[in-house]
């Protein structure tokens, strides 16, 4: 979506300026009339298109999460925002982030609301913490709404921090397994080949498959991690493009095992950011427009593109899900459910905590299962080449013998 740099007078005739998200210059123009401030002066911006998983990019989400609660905290406790965000930026353990603040407090003080100084910096701040804060400015309960913030950021963190700790010992192995037989194949393999080539005795096949592996790879080593660079080099390049994006995103979603966990934490997420914005007080069609940035996934962003279609067209919000095909039914019957009762927000927490108690079971059973079959693996191929190693010697000997 578009992003716009503003100035304009507020209510108070004080000139206010910041950044909107909007889809044209109209809509931008109209969402700060809402706002009740008047235009005097809009230009398109560059917008932050990172895809990390991390809408926090350069700043972890538990540091942000951590200042948010304080913020609220001192929020409710009566502090003026200023000195909040004073206070806030002299205390925090991340230099980046106290130098945010300090500059978020000086635009403050310049007559900017806080959702449009946060705005200012969307490299640290995303579009959902921006519209949550502006909705709890408007409303009056800017305390409130940063607590949510906060047990949002957290909960986000720790699912993050589940995923990557169930990929930590895995990837460790496999690189140093990699690295083990990478040193055996082009280093140790090629000089017992030469021991048996002056032999002149016959070698059984399986010590003749590892001499021809270990020749090829000495060979053409370099052509290989050429190669390899290459095709690293490309797929980056690749991904960096729109059709990049939903290539991998759709083939990550294909991966067995992978995929499912996968979709269940985009699942999560989704429904956990929706269900935040609308307790704040963001208008539907304004919470499925920033849950989209926030999916993390070309596949279900594009999904999500058109169910915010028939949302504006009048259809309710689980019927074009269901449709999709792309989000399973427990989540659309809950969301079918929720609108029924008026109980959407409730509805999309109990979504949102049921996937992420999953994705926990999950981590944990992959974590269980993929240390003994890297293990295995590793173990079967050392095995290989002992075997393809020791196989001639014995032979040599028996025929001494």
């Amino acid at each position: 979506m578009p992003v716009y740099k503003y100035k304009a007078i507020n209510e108070s005739g004080k000139t206010v300026q910041g950044v909107i998200d909007a889809d044209s210059p109209k809509s931008a123009t109209e969402k700060l009339k809402r706002q009740g401030v008047f235009l005097s002066s809009l230009n398109e911006a560059k917008e932050n298109k990172s895809r990390s998983f991390n809408p926090f990019s350069g700043i972890k989400i538990a540091e942000l999460a951590v200042t948010t609660r304080q913020f609220s905290t001192l929020i409710s406790a009566g502090l003026p925002l200023e000195a909040s965000l004073s206070a806030l930026s002299e205390q925090t353990e991340d230099a980046r982030l106290g130098r945010v603040l300090a500059e978020v407090r000086e635009r403050i003080s310049e007559g900017s609301s806080l959702a449009s100084a946060l705005g200012e910096h969307k490299d640290v701040f995303s579009d959902l913490y921006i519209n949550i804060v502006r909705a709890g400015e408007a409303s009056g309960t800017l305390d409130i709404v940063l607590l949510r913030l906060a047990d949002f950021l957290e909960t986000q963190a720790a699912l993050t921090s589940k995923v990557r700790g169930a990929l930590i010992y895995p990837m460790f192995m496999f690189f140093i397994g990699g690295g083990v037989l990478f040193f055996t194949m082009t280093y140790v393999i090629p000089r017992i080949a030469k021991l048996f080539e002056e032999s002149s005795s016959s070698l059984p096949l399986m010590t003749l498959i590892l001499i021809k592996i270990s020749d090829f790879l000495n060979n053409y080593i370099l052509f290989i991690l050429l190669f390899v660079i290459i095709l690293v080099f490309a797929a980056f390049r690749f991904n960096k493009t729109e059709k990049g994006q939903m290539f991998f995103d759709r083939l990550m979603l294909k991966v067995p095992v992978f995929g499912k966990l996968t979709s269940m934490v985009v699942i999560s997420r989704f429904t956990r950011t929706l269900g935040t914005l609308l307790s704040s007080g963001i208008p539907l069609l304004d919470a499925l427009e920033i849950g989209e940035a926030v999916m993390g996934n070309k596949v279900y962003g594009k999904t999500l593109q058109e169910v915010r279609v028939n949302v504006r067209e009048g259809a309710s919000l689980a019927q074009p899900l269901k449709e999709s095909g792309v989000f399973p039914p427990l989540v659309t019957r809950m969301i079918a459910v929720g609108e029924q009762t008026g109980e959407m927000e409730a509805m999309l927490s109990k979504v949102a905590d049921i996937y992420d108690q999953q994705v926990e079971t999950m981590v944990a059973t992959l974590t269980s299962l993929l240390e003994p079959v890297m293990i295995v693996i590793i173990g079967a191929v050392m095995a290989f080449i002992v075997f393809a190693v020791l196989l001639p010697i014995f032979n040599l000997t028996s025929t001494i013998g």
